[in-house]
């Protein structure tokens, strides 16, 4: 042994790291020693492994996860994919806290729901397949496929989203012939109107879903967004078809 192995413990204490994670890293071959005793089976580390030892305790304290950080000890542009996720927890709860927020003040499931009879409507569409989580960025590129077209901005989405991938619709009502168009039945309906950001309306959808049900309707058909206003100051009108009573 020559004098510029540490044993396992004063590596540790030098490295801000416990004897049991560099044990860990060791079975992980992310950190081995420098050198092990045959005869006790105590590590012993190079100071040279100082610099791979800090290293891979901040990149922990940071939440890389350790399958990932011995790519990203080599190239640093592995970390762009970490950063990624944490920006989008961080905007997970920054909604999370808009959503609590709001709930708050206005209560919870208290959405304003008024019942209708809509007319029929004629929309001019564009048709895309998406994950449930992915409906926002779907609605803004269907949106730009139809930017030309003037006219009230409708979406079509179905009353359970709870599948890998689900068929959306964003439209124009307008009577301009040509492209695919979908025509949107009059019927008794229940609507409520949504104002602030599009991811979330979820609110709004389970306060109307609970104003419902509690009044013994049943949904039937493709849930209905008109968007009357945005996207700077973004107003969401939700629109639920009902079943009708055959009686």
């Amino acid at each position: 042994m020559t004098d510029h192995l540490l044993p396992i413990g004063e590596f540790a204490r030098m490295c801000r790291l416990s004897t049991k994670q560099l044990r860990h890293y060791d079975q992980l071959g992310l950190l081995v020693p420098a050198e092990v005793d045959a005869a006790t089976g105590y590590r012993y580390y190079s100071t040279a492994q100082a610099r791979r030892a800090l290293a891979i305790a901040l990149l922990r304290k940071l939440d890389v996860p350790l399958a990932e950080i011995a790519a990203a000890l080599e190239d640093e542009q592995v970390l762009s994919t970490h950063l990624g996720r944490v920006e989008a927890e961080i905007e997970h709860r920054r909604r999370t806290a808009r959503a609590l927020t709001r709930l708050l003040e206005e209560g919870l499931l208290r959405q304003e729901v008024t019942l209708a009879n809509e007319p029929s409507r004629r929309l001019v569409v564009h048709r895309t397949v998406c994950a449930p989580e992915e409906i926002g960025l779907a609605v803004g590129k269907c949106m730009a496929a139809i930017a030309s077209t003037p006219g009230l901005r409708w979406g079509l989405f179905p009353l359970d989203l709870d599948a890998t991938q689900i068929s959306i619709t964003v439209g124009v009502e307008t009577d301009e012939p040509g492209g695919d168009v979908e025509h949107l039945p009059a019927g008794l309906v229940a609507m409520t109107t949504h104002v602030g950001p599009y991811e979330d309306v979820t609110l709004a959808y389970q306060g109307l879903f609970a104003w419902i049900y509690e009044r013994g309707h049943r949904p039937s058909g493709l849930a209905r967004e008109a968007y009357l206003a945005g996207p700077e100051h973004p107003v969401t009108r939700i629109v639920i078809p009902l079943e009708q009573s055959h009686e």
